[in-house]
């Protein structure tokens, strides 16, 4: 569990996607809607190379609906993070309000009204390292930012435009839900009965801010109190090896 502050905060922090596949939802507060495989429609796939000057993408325009985003290296690596920014918020206040709330220098505290500011301003629609990919619903016409979070490189940016498509989506084979508890305030996980090892997971958020979900894969005898005490700041001699995957909601 995390308050909503904290969680505000581990929100911001761009992603990869689990096992390589993730499905997520378009919003950064609710589901994007059923996640099932329309087979008579066609998928659109997009593919954003990672390239020493930023990323570079196969496909500019395209219509809102159902999209695969795939990452590939070409000739850098690093981290996608495809998102929008509301009216009135620019580019330029999203790169001031990114650097205040996450500061180069740990030993200083992220700046909250910044938090607050990314929160309000900026809808993520997922992300991924290259050799990996995740499948969104670009939810409404308009331009769209692809920022490579781990290179010090300008975005690039591609536009929807035109009426919504109804395009395929991977099945799932498992799900995650974010909520907000009973009180209002505390954010709870609720995960799915049959998730599976392998393949795609789909996410929905019902909280009141937006979250990323992480997957850490642990050794064997780890507990889930150990895994608490390791996200918590716990000593270093407990932090489990883990391999960081997560996919945003």
């Amino acid at each position: 569990m995390h308050t909503r502050s904290s969680a505000a905060a581990t929100a911001l922090l761009l992603t990869a996607s689990a096992a390589g596949l993730a499905l997520t939802s378009g919003s950064t507060a609710q589901a994007a809607g059923s996640h099932a495989n329309h087979r008579a429609a066609p998928k659109l796939v997009v593919t954003i190379k990672s390239k020493p000057s930023g990323p570079v993408l196969s496909d500019t325009k395209f219509r809102p609906g159902n999209t695969i985003f795939r990452v590939k290296k070409a000739g850098a690596g690093g981290l996608m993070q495809v998102f929008r920014l509301k009216p009135g918020y620019t580019i330029i206040d999203a790169g001031t309000d990114f650097g205040l709330a996450f500061p180069s220098d740990e030993s200083t505290p992220p700046d909250v009204n910044a938090v607050r500011r990314l929160d309000k301003n900026v809808v993520f629609y997922g992300g991924a390292r290259v050799k990996q990919r995740w499948a969104v619903n670009i939810d409404k016409a308009g331009t769209y930012f692809v920022l490579n979070i781990e290179a010090n490189t300008p975005p690039t940016t591609f536009r929807a435009k035109g009426h919504h498509q109804k395009r395929g989506m991977p099945s799932r084979t498992g799900w995650l839900n974010a909520a907000t508890a009973n009180d209002g305030v505390t954010n709870i996980w609720k995960a799915g009965k049959h998730n599976a090892a392998q393949g795609w997971m789909s996410t929905t958020n019902n909280a009141k801010e937006p979250h990323f979900v992480v997957l850490d894969h642990v050794k064997k005898a780890t507990t889930i109190k150990q895994v608490i005490a390791c996200f918590s700041g716990g000593p270093a001699t407990s932090r489990p090896r883990t391999t960081p995957r997560s996919t945003p909601v």
